[in-house]
Formats: C-alpha cells, structure tokens, sequence
C-alpha cells in the first residue's frame, strides 16, 4: 500500500502550506502563510493569506509564486504588503499603505489606501511607479 502512495510524495497537501515561511525575490521575509484560498470553479489554487508577526494579513495571488518548497514559498518580485512606506517620486515619505484593495474578479491591484499623520488617501494602482524599499508614487 506505501508503493501506491509514492508517487505523490512530490505534492504538498493543502494544510502542509500553512505556517511555511514567504520570501520574496531578493530573498526578505515577508510572512508566513496564514491560509491558502482556493477558487472552487477551477479547483486551482488563487493565492495565500500571508501574516508577518504585527502587520495586518494581505493576499498574495499565484502570479506572485515562484517555487515552494520545504523552505517556503518564493515570490518572483517583491509584494506590496500593508505597513510598506510610501514615498513620491523625489524620495519624500507621504506615508504608509494600511489597506490594498483588489479587484475582486482579477485580483489585481486598483488601488492602495495609505495614512499618512492626519489623514488617509486612497492612491490609485496605475500611479504607482516603483516598488523596493518603498512604493513610489507620482503626484497628481
């Protein structure tokens, strides 16, 4: 019966993703997955919760996955993650991202609610010039 089974000892279960470690392309850590969601219409895996120790949870889709293995799961870039510090094309900090709103449909990027002292701003995807150490953005 353990012959039978060895074939899918290449294959991760679903509960075996929980709590693996999320690195992105220049290798930081950026959380761990928290859960794995799953589009039931495809039975394909959409993305992962991630949740790094006091920054809030986000979603990473699939199309940030680079390779998973018993390390963790690498990302072929570096995500924009809640707490990430926002800046304008000159380097000045306007503030930090406290919510990212995808499209629903897509899950892709529209837009990045980000609080600076006294106020938040709700900051369009398509002014988004650089992601690193910051997001960048270009003014209006």
């Amino acid at each position: 019966m353990a012959d039978e089974n060895t074939h899918f000892s290449k294959y991760f279960s679903l509960p075996q993703f929980i709590g693996k470690s999320v690195f992105d392309s220049k290798g930081r850590d950026c959380g761990k997955i928290k859960s794995v969601l799953v589009d039931p219409q495809k039975f394909s895996i959409s993305g992962v919760i991630v949740k790094k120790r006091l920054s809030k949870e986000y979603f990473l889709s699939r199309d940030y996955f680079e390779e998973i293995n018993d390390s963790g799961l690498s990302l072929n870039t570096v995500p924009i993650k809640p707490g990430d510090k926002v800046a304008d094309i000159d380097g000045k900090n306007i503030g930090k991202i406290i919510q990212i709103n995808l499209n629903p449909d897509t899950n892709k990027l529209e837009s990045l609610e980000i609080k600076s002292r006294f106020r938040s701003e709700i900051i369009s995807s398509d002014r988004i010039v650089a992601v690193g150490e910051k997001i960048k953005i270009k003014s209006l």
